[in-house]
């Protein structure tokens, strides 16, 4: 996993920036970007692990809650006035 590294460190720094920025679209990509890896894997992390065999509740809880805030973080920023009007 070694080519990940410098991308880690980039992505990171973003992370960094957007907060400073008071951005709330990067951290709703990663939320976003968390669902297709579970989706793949079965699996997703909170704590630590969860299986979507084992506890399938909890994993469809966990996926739709990061899908749901990523959306609504996308939106947030790109789309003011929808959250405004629709969420708040």
């Amino acid at each position: 996993m070694k080519h990940n590294r410098p991308l880690n460190y980039i992505v990171f720094t973003a992370l960094v920036a957007a907060l400073f920025l008071g951005w709330q679209w990067p951290w709703g990509l990663l939320f976003i970007y968390w669902v297709v890896p579970a989706f793949m894997t079965g699996e997703a992390h909170l704590l630590g692990p969860v299986s979507r065999e084992q506890d399938p509740i909890l994993f469809w809880a966990i996926v739709t809650l990061w899908s749901l805030f990523g959306v609504l973080m996308v939106l947030a920023d790109l789309v003011p006035n929808f959250t405004a009007t629709y969420i708040l």
